[in-house]
């Protein structure tokens, strides 16, 4: 009999896979809708440090690069498309949770294939994690509010919030004798998003749906490795549009105090 993790980590991918799936299909089948696929890609640098033990108090900073193709160039890394860095402060005072408070700085590249404008966002986040522990994984569920401040590619100012939820599973992988790689996982979220815009930026509500499947392992006691594949439905602003992003993600973090296992919930795959 297969354990209860087992059990629900493999009936979230389904769903996960079908959802994604039925998103797809609606809109191909739609007909006031569009549908375009973009290969990308993402690579990512994190580095965790302790601030203030006493009061649970660390902080974190992301380095991130995102790279794309078009809807008719299948190559990931055709283009750069944004570059960002993304420091946070965490606190880890109540059991099984985490509270975030995060700014984003966001340098997005014109890829005129793309019909991608070169912006400069800024983002401010909070966000919660819930983790509940299970013989041989875990479960984490996720809210995160974030504010988007930027000017539009017609140089209007815009502030838009918006809110995303995350649900995910991981599956602790069984530890050989002597492991090249160590305290290793297979891990998998689904994650849905809302905008909240002027009715003149965008009417729709719904932003992006997204997937994500990735193994991640200790290289040593403080640095920690993850590579995996992402895929997205993205809404545009325009509301007929949907762009199905897709490719591999790479990540290193380092931790400054060692940790026995790297789950890697928080990480941000941002593709929009």
């Amino acid at each position: 009999m297969k354990p209860i993790f087992l059990q629900t980590a493999t009936l979230f991918l389904l769903i996960s896979i079908f959802s994604l799936i039925s998103y797809s299909a609606k809109a191909q089948s739609d007909p006031q809708y569009e549908i375009g696929f973009i290969p990308a890609s993402i690579s990512e640098i994190d580095v965790a440090f302790p601030l203030m033990e006493k009061w649970k108090l660390s902080g974190q900073v992301d380095v991130q690069l995102v790279t794309q193709g078009a809807y008719t160039n299948s190559n990931p890394y055709a283009y750069v498309q944004r570059f960002v860095v993304r420091p946070w402060l965490v606190y880890s005072g109540f059991k099984h949770m985490k509270f975030y408070v995060g700014y984003a700085r966001n340098k997005k590249y014109e890829i005129a294939e793309a019909g991608n404008p070169e912006i400069l966002e800024r983002r401010l986040i909070l966000m919660g994690t819930y983790m509940q522990k299970m013989p041989k994984g875990s479960l984490f569920e996720q809210v995160r509010f974030e504010t988007k401040f930027f000017d539009d590619k017609n140089g209007i100012k815009r502030t838009i919030p918006r809110l995303r939820g995350r649900f995910g599973v991981n599956h602790y992988l069984n530890q050989g004798e002597n492991p090249i790689f160590k305290s290793h996982n297979i891990s998998y979220y689904t994650e849905i998003m809302f905008k909240f815009p002027s009715k003149d930026y965008a009417e729709n509500r719904f932003d992006i749906l997204r997937q994500s499947v990735y193994y991640s392992a200790g290289l040593t006691k403080n640095l920690t490795m993850l590579t995996g594949i992402i895929a997205q439905m993205q809404l545009r602003t325009n509301g007929s549009q949907f762009d199905i992003y897709y490719g591999p993600t790479v990540a290193l973090k380092w931790n400054f105090q060692p940790k026995v296992r790297e789950t890697f919930d928080m990480v941000s795959n941002d593709i929009d």
